[in-house]
């Protein structure tokens, strides 16, 4: 990749890079005729930058950021192209991405507030310009974070926007494969496969925004991003609420319907999903049963709110009046709940136990649902119990009482009269009987109300108690990315490094050529002279052999009438001939051919040599092929030396990912292709490279990233036991340049440790007190799965004296906290 630290694109001194991605690249710069003011330019680099449809879409990036004024939209401060590099230029936010946020810090329910409906404006302004933004994330989220205040989000990256079109919930697009989906696998919408983008697509994004935001997690994750789409159409819609107990069912159903498989049961815009979410912020709210007689065509109660019925605010009546003054100008008591009274024995009306008010039904609401809510309210009314003991008893049984004589039933009975004499003799052996039982009870007790059986019976007075620490099971897949760029591993980018090994070996060959260029051999040709004698004329036909001196044959071409004599002057012609055989043997010399033929007064010779014969031959030359099986011949036996050498480069821990990748550099001859030559020489030369990574610093990044995530997670109170563990071997797929992507399962045990000095504290506050009373004040204790009290023989409460007690731990199981 084009690396532009230190360069000038245009009116800006690039800086550094800040985040790079699979087609382009974020840097910081600085911009010259603003005073170096601090600036984020985006560019698109390598292959992509060429594409036309890539500068088209960056260019429409670019314009439709220009036209979106809002507060939480990251605006444009200009867009250029200098020497092919398209570039957009954006105020610099040094708060980095939610997503990097969200790593760090898990914000709590104002916090969330306040984002969210920042990130609800910024997209419901888009939709109001006909902009869907198709890639709604966390990444592409920046915050402002200043001092004392809350985050301020900045809406980025408008690259899949899309423009809103009529029908186009009913509009199904073709088909896309899984893997070639444009947008973010762990923000899409299901109907995204199918080509259908509408507003209601960025309602769904916005809903697994939602989720990440309270949980800090994912709803949908997994290493396969195929994988992730999958769950996004078929799997269940997770609730946060069952990630962390503390968040309000009511945010959890807000998450259910943005997430909602099908578009139309999703909220139908941003405002319906504002709307649910700020009512989901101010908790439930329930319906009082209407006690007053209910006339037809009388309109029911309306649900009233929780800060209605505890008086923080005043209910307002269903015509918008006070409640007090609704009915008849008189002011109206609330509807009071009907009490069954009973009556004892003497006749006396026994008082109903008081009501439970509302604000209670909201606290015991908010333990259920918050545990911690539940533990700190406990821990608050705690130590009028716990640290007192002696005053626990009475209240104890002024309570019991109480409710006795309030739920009981009390049976009336006739009361017959019995004779004096019985009553006496009643008295006689009951007075006698409680004197014994008070010299006993002084006796077996030790002042303070707590029992000393065991010295009489030679038993122990140590309490033992067994505490068992909770347990919890976190596993968690990490991406990490390896770099031949990176030195050292990155823990808040997920990057290790990685490196090249790299080989040249050449060698060559030489071998026949196997081109062929063949000569034919041409036959002689001349004339020959035929003398007649005779005063007839003689014919002479072509098929006539004439033998020369040196045996070549040579024979006429065509047939011929030698003239007779004419007077004293015999008859002559010339007729052309060739050699019969093919060569330079056919070069006959002048009158290499004499005497007579046919009759002995014709007479036959050549006056001049034959000429023409040339013998036939073959030679070779260089052919491609040539070349070409030298090279193959070659190749394997370089690629073994190459392997060979590869793997003595390997050092110790390193892990190699794949099989080499070998590159013929050149092939050579000393002769070129076509040219004349019997033999020819080759060499080869190749370059074998190889990539490899330190497994065992992949491994233990995985670990501590998920030693982070379970320590903000469960807390600086639980610590690891021995050391994570991996699942599986690693899942490594190949990038450009060098870059590989692993992802690792790790799984690792932490248990919730309880110090000395909380174990003496803890003994503080239960000496004294009952079994049961210690057991479910240790059992709300956080950190404490559970607990096993051994009270000394005789005895029903704890020893007042703390060295009395003694607490041990056990080992919890491993699996408990899975």
């Amino acid at each position: 990749m084009l690396s532009l630290e230190g360069k000038q694109l245009g009116n800006y001194d690039i800086t550094r890079r800040i985040r790079v991605g699979g087609m382009g690249a974020v840097y910081e710069g600085r911009q010259r005729t603003a005073f170096d003011r601090r600036v984020a330019i985006k560019v698109i680099l390598g292959d992509y930058a060429a594409d036309p449809d890539m500068r088209r879409r960056f260019a429409r990036e670019a314009k439709t950021v220009a036209r979106l004024q809002h507060p939480h939209i990251l605006p444009l401060i200009e867009f250029g192209d200098e020497q092919g590099i398209l570039y957009l230029v954006m105020p610099f936010i040094d708060g980095g991405t939610l997503t990097s946020y969200l790593r760090h810090n898990l914000p709590g329910t104002g916090e969330v507030a306040t984002l969210y409906e920042q990130i609800l404006d910024a997209v419901e302004y888009a939709h109001d310009h006909g902009l869907i933004h198709r890639d709604i994330k966390s990444s592409n989220v920046l915050l402002d974070l200043k001092r004392n205040t809350a985050p301020y989000a900045y809406l980025a990256d408008f690259g899949l926007v899309r423009t809103v079109r009529q029908n186009a919930s009913t509009q199904v697009g073709k088909p896309i494969p899984l893997e070639q989906v444009p947008g973010t696998p762990h923000y899409m919408a299901p109907e995204q496969t199918l080509g259908i983008v509408t507003p209601l697509t960025d309602i769904y994004a916005l809903g697994v925004l939602l989720f990440q935001m309270l949980t800090g997690n994912l709803p949908y994750n997994d290493p396969d991003e195929v994988r992730v789409i999958q769950m996004h159409l078929q799997a269940p819609i997770p609730s946060p609420c069952e990630d962390d107990a503390s968040i309000p069912a009511e945010l959890g159903d807000v998450v259910n319907k943005a997430m909602a498989k099908d578009p139309q049961d999703r909220y139908k815009n941003v405002a319906a999903l504002r709307t649910a979410f700020q009512r989901a912020l101010k908790g439930p709210t329930i319906t009082l049963p209407v006690t007053e007689d209910v006339k037809p065509g009388h309109k029911p109660t309306r649900p009233i709110s929780l800060d209605e019925l505890t008086g923080e605010i005043e209910p307002a009546a269903p015509n918008g009046k006070n409640r007090k003054t609704a009915a008849l100008g008189r002011p109206m008591e609330p509807p009071r709940p009907i009490i069954m009274h009973q009556r004892p024995r003497g006749g006396e009306v026994q008082p109903s136990p008081p009501a439970t008010t509302i604000r209670e039904k909201r606290e015991r609401s908010a333990r259920n649902a918050r545990p911690e809510y539940a533990e700190r309210t406990e821990r608050l009314n705690r130590p009028e119990v716990l640290e007192y003991p002696e005053k626990t008893e009475r209240p104890y049984r002024a309570e019991a009482a109480r409710q006795r004589i309030t739920e009981e039933p009390m049976r009336s009975r006739p009361v017959t009269r019995r004779p004096r004499r019985l009553l006496f003799l009643f008295l006689i052996v009951l007075v006698p009987l409680l004197l014994l039982m008070i010299l006993l009870l002084s006796q077996l007790t030790n002042g303070n109300g707590t029992t000393t059986m065991v010295s009489w019976v030679g038993g122990t007075s140590t309490a033992n108690i067994h505490i068992t620490p909770k347990a919890s099971v976190i596993q968690n897949a990490f991406l990490l990315t390896a770099s031949p760029q990176t030195q050292t591993s990155n823990l808040d980018t997920h990057t290790i490094p990685d490196r090249w090994l790299s080989v040249t070996e050449q060698s060559s060959v030489t071998v026949n050529t196997t081109g062929k260029n063949t000569i034919q051999g041409q036959q002689a040709h001349g004339m020959v002279q035929l003398t007649n004698a005779n005063k007839q004329p003689v014919t002479v036909p072509k098929s006539l052999m004439l033998n020369a001196a040196n045996g070549v044959q040579i024979q006429l071409t065509q047939d011929t009438t030698v003239p007779g004599k004419q007077d004293t002057q015999p008859g002559k012609i010339e007729v052309p001939a060739q050699a019969v055989q093919a060569g330079q043997v056919g070069n006959i010399p002048p009158n290499a051919i004499s005497g007579t033929c046919c009759q002995p007064t014709l007479f036959i010779n050549n006056p001049s040599a034959f000429q023409g014969g040339v013998d036939g031959s073959s030679t070779h030359f260089v052919a491609q092929s040539d070349l070409d099986n030298a090279k193959n011949g070659l190749v394997p036996q370089l690629e073994q030396q190459i392997n060979q050498q590869l793997n003595q480069q390997i050092k110790s821990g390193e892990s190699t990912f794949g099989q080499a990748d070998y590159q013929i550099i050149s092939v050579e001859s000393d002769n070129p292709v076509n040219a004349s030559a019997d033999k020819v020489q080759v060499k080869v030369k190749i370059q074998g490279r190889l990539i490899v990574y330190q497994k065992n610093v992949a491994v233990s990044t995985a670990m501590v990233l998920l030693n982070r995530d379970a320590q903000k997670k469960l807390g600086d109170g639980y610590q690891l036991q021995g050391k994570p563990t991996l699942i599986g071997e690693p899942s490594i797929k190949a990038g450009k340049n060098g870059i590989l992507y692993l992802t690792l399962n790790v799984k690792g045990t932490w248990i919730y440790s309880l110090s000395a000095t909380r174990i003496k504290k803890l003994t503080t506050s239960i000496k004294g007190n009952s079994s049961d009373a210690a057991k479910t004040y240790l059992q709300k204790q956080p950190g404490i799965a559970a607990v096993d009290i051994q009270l000394p023989f005789g005895s029903n409460h704890l020893p007042t004296i703390t060295k009395d007690i003694n607490i041990t731990l056990t080992s919890p199981d491993p699996n408990q906290g899975s």
